[in-house]
């Protein structure tokens, strides 16, 4: 018989195998992405571009009194000359609210009378103009909100395109007593006058800014517009003045304060503002009027408990000894990427206890390298009493986050710092009157 006429067959492979050798000849493209370095520590003194926020424009005579109906912060209303108590408002931080009370978006909100861009822009009108600063990616949602509540409003609303208008963070943290080293102040501390000129500050050379007090050193907000630059020359000093960091470093500084932004962390139309800690940033003024979602924010302010915060949260390999200071460690952010990857879309992680029960005790709503920010039932992962029940963490309690494998294990501590420790009450104890 002649062989030759019969085709050689391939041996015989089984498919577990043939989907290993698959595997080995192409990888997963997300496999790659465990090598990728965490950024670097952010530097003592710089400025950041947060392409992460845009800018829409409010103008018109009614424009006060309608964003002072939607807002959670106060906004006096002018009423004799109005270019003049216009001038003398500044910038400040506040929330927009659902009329059940839950957080839609957190802006800062720049009136813009007596700048060059409100001149060239409005054509030297004497009418209240604003400039509402929210994260890039709701801006068509804040819109839509707006649009909902004008009505016979006397107003006009435009979304700054991205050239039109420009976001930045500078800080200087060797300034602890100036300008960038501000700390936040509550609703109730502020009130008018003096105080709350302390949290507002007046434009600087025509540029608008602001001493950012949603926590300790954060240094200013300062917008760029481009439109007005006929009016000057150059850009602002500081952007001149102050190396440009990536935005990763703004983040980093942002977490280790334990200051959210954006709906990413502060979700649409899911918290509570007191949960996203906007009343202790000094974004509600608890002393204000009537506003979209007012009701259940002052009886939960009154009344309520609050046991849920965001807190920032320090990562590290499960096994080593928990961290004991609230800092970016890039040895353990580098861990910390190899067993979970870079943060990407998965938010909100289940945190849980590191025991036989793995109860959940907050999320992981945020990271970036080995710190970010956790929503977590205070009692349960700090030293916090809120309620008359008290807190049922202890120093030997442990808490992990399981990697997207669901096989590794990361370690997390959250961390309460002195400036909003100082800001959370402690529960009234309710006597019992015998009668």
């Amino acid at each position: 018989m002649d062989f030759s006429t019969f085709t050689r067959r391939a041996p015989y492979i089984c498919a577990q195998c043939r989907s290993q050798q698959l595997h080995l000849r192409h990888p997963r493209a997300y496999s790659s992405t465990v090598s990728i370095a965490p950024p670097p520590p952010p530097p003592p003194s710089a400025a950041v571009h947060l392409t992460t926020r845009r800018l829409i424009s409010i103008h018109g005579p009614d424009s006060a009194r309608f964003l002072q109906g939607l807002i959670t912060a106060n906004l006096p209303i002018p009423q004799s000359d109005a270019s003049a108590n216009q001038s003398a408002l500044s910038a400040f931080y506040a929330a927009f609210l659902t009329a059940q009370g839950r957080v839609l978006h957190d802006v800062f909100i720049y009136p813009t009378m007596g700048t060059h861009w409100h001149a060239e822009m409005n054509n030297e009108s004497s009418d209240p103009g604003f400039l509402v600063e929210v994260d890039a990616a709701e801006t068509e949602g804040l819109m839509r909100h707006l649009k909902r509540h004008k009505l016979r409003a006397k107003l006009k609303m435009a979304v700054l395109e991205q050239g039109e208008g420009e976001v930045w963070q500078v800080w200087r943290e060797g300034e602890r007593w100036t300008r960038h080293g501000g700390v936040a102040r509550t609703g109730s501390e502020q009130g008018a006058g003096a105080a709350a000129d302390e949290r507002r500050r007046r434009w600087e050379d025509g540029w608008p800014r602001l001493t950012d007090c949603r926590g300790p050193s954060m240094g200013q907000r300062l917008l760029y517009l481009p439109a007005a630059q006929a009016s000057r020359e150059g850009r602002p000093t500081d952007l001149e003045e102050l190396e440009q960091a990536p935005l990763s470093g703004y983040t980093i500084r942002r977490y280790l304060r334990g200051v959210p932004e954006g709906q990413k962390e502060i979700a649409r139309d899911d918290s509570l503002p007191m949960n996203c800690n906007i009343d202790l940033m000094g974004g509600i003024d608890f002393k204000k009027g009537c506003y979209v979602g007012q009701e259940l924010t002052i009886r939960t302010h009154h009344t309520g408990v609050v046991r849920r915060r965001i807190l920032p949260v320090v990562l590290y390999p499960h096994g080593e000894d928990v961290p004991g200071k609230l800092e970016y460690n890039l040895q353990a952010a580098e861990a910390v990427e190899g067993a979970m990857g870079p943060m990407g879309e998965e938010v909100e992680m289940e945190i849980r206890r590191d025991d036989a029960r793995k109860r959940s005790t907050g999320k992981l709503i945020a990271r970036v390298g080995s710190v970010g920010l956790g929503m977590c039932r205070l009692e349960q992962m700090s030293d916090l009493t809120v309620s008359g029940e008290g807190s049922s963490y202890g120093p030997d309690d442990h808490f992990v986050i399981a990697a997207p494998d669901g096989e590794a294990m990361v370690g997390v501590k959250a961390f309460v710092p002195d400036w909003l420790r100082g800001r959370i009450r402690e529960p009234k104890i309710q006597r019992r009157v015998d009668t």
